[in-house]
């Protein structure tokens, strides 16, 4: 299958190439490249929604640390909210890609590749924000714990550096699992106002 951009070539040369293009069939190539990338952020959202089931079975110990340093509710809860919005996010996905499999127009296709990527950065951004509270106080109660002299704003200090650590290795999994993909729906969404605007 040939790229979006090297069909865009073709088309505005067609009168020296064999081959004719039209704008239909390159509008008709991008519309199932993003529908493809949808899909694939879709699998790859029950793929993670399936490891977060799987992984608390094989850390059956962690539950009784945190019983051990009274965080056991937030645990549990941190893990609820976690599946939740995962779940709603899923939804979310799917139902962007029955649409988006929906032959419509340029500016249909368009409004649902911005969509798209808007559920994903969202879908990012709240479990970061998860990621991060339950850090910042599991962080404070485990350092108060084990270091009770210690001195209040390094105790802070410790606990902004360790947040930060942690999102930035969440930030990292997540540009990694889907930044890979919202740079192609960025392409085909460039590629699509280009045909608007020669059109």
């Amino acid at each position: 299958m040939m790229a979006a951009d090297n069909l865009k070539e073709i088309w505005k040369s067609q009168n020296m190439s064999k081959i004719q293009f039209s704008e239909s069939d390159i509008y008709s190539m991008i519309h199932k490249k993003s529908a493809s990338i949808v899909k694939w952020i879709f699998y790859i959202s029950i793929i993670e929604f399936v490891v977060m089931l799987i992984v608390p079975v094989f850390m059956k110990d962690t539950s009784s640390k945190m019983e051990e340093i009274h965080m056991l509710n937030l645990y549990r809860i941190s893990n609820l909210l976690s599946y939740g919005i995962a779940v709603i996010f899923i939804i979310l996905f799917y139902k962007n890609y029955k649409n988006i499999c929906v032959h419509d127009s340029v500016k249909k296709l368009m409004s649902d590749i911005l969509k798209t990527r808007k559920i994903v950065k969202s879908y990012v951004g709240f479990q970061l924000l998860l990621g991060g509270i339950v850090s910042l106080i599991l962080i404070l109660k485990t350092s108060g714990e084990i270091t009770q002299n210690i001195n209040q704003s390094m105790l802070w200090v410790v606990a902004v550096v360790g947040v930060i650590i942690v999102l930035g290795l969440m930030w990292l999994f997540y540009m990694l699992i889907y930044g890979i993909l919202l740079n192609k729906l960025r392409g085909n969404y460039k590629e699509l106002v280009k045909s608007e605007q020669t059109a």
